[in-house]
């Protein structure tokens, strides 16, 4: 097995990148620019604008999985998320290659009745603070994933959290998210090589929080 990440420079991208290499997992990685960090061992790196299907090809090659853990910077003004995606489903097609597991958000796209009324009122105040296009464009991203006709999995966590020492994960369709719910990036990543292993929700979204998170 092999796995192509894609948002290889994120916090949750690092994590992700650890927990793959801890478990002797090759990686190709993808890096919009030149990245000063160390690759690990069993990793290829590969640098190229997400616009260019040359670079999105040879991150894919040979990969048993593609993993989507970019998303909008603060500070920065891109709108990217939707186009990116659908230009690494179109090269995943082209080579015939069938899993995809994308991280949005508890937050992104119509929210689901899982989603608790505080939490609602939170997104509402988000999504006027930082927005309408950015967040339009998580959702978007989320369509082009349900409509790829790939074997996909949407990953929609709460507040991503540094610290997951000892923390389990709890995975569900219809998980009750609410707004003090979080996670840590680690347990995503211990989460998402997990799903990649032993697929659970193909062709699902899946709410994921920390085992003993409140809600």
């Amino acid at each position: 097995m092999s796995i192509a990440v894609f948002g290889a420079s994120g916090a949750t991208g690092k994590r992700f990148i650890v927990a793959a290499t801890k478990a002797g997992i090759p990686l190709r990685l993808h890096y919009r620019t030149a990245s000063t960090d160390t690759a690990p061992p069993l990793a290829t790196v590969v640098v190229g604008a997400l616009s260019d299907p040359t670079a999105v090809r040879e991150v894919l090659r040979g990969t048993s999985a593609a993993v989507v853990l970019f998303g909008p910077r603060s500070g920065t003004s891109d709108i990217f998320c939707a186009k990116a995606t659908r230009a690494i489903i179109d090269c995943m097609r082209t080579q015939e290659q069938r899993r995809l597991l994308v991280m949005t958000g508890a937050a992104i796209g119509p929210l689901a009745d899982n989603v608790s009324m505080t939490m609602r009122a939170t997104t509402m105040a988000f999504r006027r603070f930082t927005g309408e296009e950015r967040v339009d464009d998580r959702a978007d991203q989320e369509r082009v994933v349900r409509n790829s006709r790939l074997d996909w999995t949407l990953v929609k966590p709460p507040r991503l959290t540094d610290n997951g020492a000892g923390e389990t994960y709890r995975a569900e369709v219809d998980l009750e998210v609410g707004l003090r719910s979080s996670i840590s990036r680690d347990t995503v990543a211990a989460f998402l090589l997990d799903e990649i292993a032993t697929p659970r929700f193909v062709e699902k979204t899946v709410y994921v929080t920390g085992a003993n998170a409140p809600s």
